[in-house]
């Protein structure tokens, strides 16, 4: 049982679908370290086989067989397990294609984004999709939306809810190692609830990669301020730094290895044109920043024409420090997401509460019958309470409410899971969950 206390999530653990890559064991045991750090119950991890073609540099993919090898099974696969009403973002695996090859090219989080619909050539070299989770705002002196988490996106959007993805980590030509994209990962589960101390460096320069989004910092710094986060726009590369919450700049190549010290859960990323076009040995890569200890980076894979909407808002971090997920604040952040490779742990939440959360009613590891289970948690500030309870078996939601009436007769004897998640609602959501093992024990002889 979980009783240690626990960041409260916005987007949670059973709500992602996690996907690898069958064929390269290292693809399958990065999804389970990730599923492990972050809870994910097992019927939420999706083996998918797919070809070496698939996988190999330049790393690309056609729509055709995106659909035919990822998309139709994956789609199949929560809705034969009843999750479809649960999953609200996909999470792939290292090993996958990261590009498909359309005409402009995108990239395998923006054909997933618009599930599985290929956009037009306008919306992508134009920029003239706009997303539906952007909260902008997109000029200076506008005001933007406030933070909402993905359960307050979809209730609203409804059918109209896109698919938001990440991937773990690319170890390809010019990629990270293994041991990088699992430091990476480690490091965004320790930052879960640490309420971080650092700064945001929002870098200018006269370059056009930096004049393009620069008009988006005054209003970020002032709004960082208010919620008594440090942000400075400044004209020097942060090296030797030791206090990097955050890095936004604009240039070709960058130096993400001369910062002394990112804060767990930091991004780090540059608006460039290949920072995720891994067969060219152009511009630094989006790698440079994981490897250089920053908890998510991005960039683009096909030229993005130096447009800022292809590219995280500055806002990114109100929304992170907000209680945001990381995946969450990126994708409000985000006005036209086609092109662009988000990398990184998508469940960091270094400003989401801590709580912890216990699991009552239960007689002990071996049930019969008809049981009670209820949520008991401990309050750790007085303002903060519980509004609504989840309760899952074997990584399917079988119930809400202040309790769940659990009749063991409809389960199999054996083994099963049984979660319970608390959430505080809100435009912001936090949630913990405590899980525990259960052995079902009706029939004779068991």
């Amino acid at each position: 049982m979980l009783l240690l206390p626990a960041a409260a999530l916005a987007l949670g653990p059973h709500e992602v679908l996690v996907l690898a890559n069958e064929s390269s064991p290292q693809s399958v045991a990065m999804a389970k370290a990730f599923a492990r750090l972050r809870g994910v119950p097992a019927p939420n991890l999706l083996r998918l086989r797919l070809p070496a073609a698939f996988t190999n540099s330049p790393c690309t993919i056609s729509p055709e067989d995106f659909s035919r090898a990822i998309w139709v099974p994956a789609v199949r696969y929560v809705r034969d397990r009843g999750l479809e009403r649960q999953i609200l973002a996909w999470v792939y695996s290292v090993d996958f294609p990261v590009r498909i090859g359309t005409t402009p090219p995108i990239s395998i989080q923006g054909l997933t984004f618009l599930r599985n619909r290929t956009p037009t050539t306008g919306e992508v070299d134009d920029a003239r999709y706009i997303s539906p989770l952007f909260a902008g705002p997109s000029q200076p002196d506008a005001a933007g939306s406030d933070p909402q988490s993905f359960d307050a996106l979809a209730e609203w959007l409804g059918d109209e809810m896109p698919l938001p993805s990440m991937m773990l980590g690319y170890t390809g030509e010019r990629g990270n190692t293994p041991q990088q994209v699992l430091a990476c990962l480690e490091q965004g589960a320790r930052s879960d609830g640490s309420a971080p101390t650092g700064t945001v460096y929002f870098v200018t320069s006269g370059d056009i990669r930096s004049k393009c989004r620069d008009w988006q910092y005054p209003a970020a710094v002032a709004e960082l301020s208010r919620i008594g986060l440090a942000a400075r726009i400044t004209d020097q590369f942060p090296a030797g730094r030791t206090d990097v919450m955050g890095v936004m700049l604009g240039a070709a190549d960058a130096r993400p290895d001369q910062i002394a010290a990112f804060r767990p859960g930091a991004l780090g990323e540059q608006l460039t044109s290949a920072g995720a076009v891994f067969h060219s040995g152009n511009q630094t890569k989006l790698s440079a920043w994981i490897a250089a200890g920053a908890t998510a980076s991005c960039g683009t894979v096909s030229e993005p024409y130096a447009r800022w909407a292809k590219f995280p808002h500055a806002r990114y971090y109100a929304h992170y420090a907000a209680g945001c997920t990381l995946i969450e604040s990126l994708y409000q952040a985000l006005r036209c997401p086609l092109q662009i490779l988000l990398v990184g742990d998508p469940l960091a939440a270094p400003w989401g509460p801590r709580d912890k959360l216990a699991i009552r009613g239960l007689p002990g590891d071996a049930v019969s019958g008809a049981v009670t289970v209820r949520g008991g948690g401990v309050r750790l500030a007085a303002h903060r309470y519980r509004q609504e309870q989840e309760y899952l078996v074997d990584g399917r939601v079988v119930g809400r409410g202040e309790k769940l009436q659990l009749d063991t007769r409809e389960l199999a004897d054996g083994p099963h899971t049984l979660r319970v998640v608390a959430s505080r609602r809100g435009l912001v959501r936090s949630q913990v969950f405590a899980e525990q093992e259960i052995r079902v024990r009706n029939r004779t002889g068991n």
